[in-house]
């Protein structure tokens, strides 16, 4: 949210847009950024052949920046009309904590705006991402609070 003033400046005057602003924050910067799974038996995925035990990597990161899927992809808007994503994955892999993630992702938003309206990103400190295969996040998030 930080990252977009103009998106937050939306949050802050309308603070019942938090679930959407909470399901464009999956969208837009997912946590997780891939899976990997085995191919149980021989299939076609869009047109392209997989063998049975071969090692599938779905780049969910990907998929929820697929213009097909979404619209302007690139943007993030907390009014997106189309909220579906895929950062939590799907199907029998579901993650079970969606729910209680959303939640408190909910809840963390809207006190950390009530209590600190004016907060921003410190520009003596650059956002500096974590290197690992498989998840997206931040080494530090360094603010101001005045």
């Amino acid at each position: 949210m930080l990252q977009h003033p103009g998106e937050l400046s939306k949050l802050l005057a309308n603070p019942s847009l938090v679930r959407s602003a909470v399901e464009e924050v999956l969208r837009y910067d997912a946590p997780v950024v891939q899976g990997t799974r085995i191919a149980t038996e021989a299939m076609q995925i869009d047109g392209c052949p997989v063998a049975a035990g071969q090692t599938i990597n779905a780049v969910l990161y990907a998929a929820n920046h697929d213009s097909e899927a979404h619209p302007d992809p690139k943007r993030f808007d907390i009014e997106r009309p189309d909220k579906r994503h895929i950062s939590f994955g799907g199907g029998a892999h579901f993650c079970l904590g969606a729910p209680l993630a959303r939640a408190e992702a909910q809840i963390a938003l809207s006190v950390l705006f009530e209590r600190f309206p004016k907060l921003r990103l410190s520009a003596e400190h650059p956002l500096e991402r974590r290197t690992m295969l498989n998840f997206n996040g931040l080494e530090a998030l360094w603010v101001r609070a005045d």
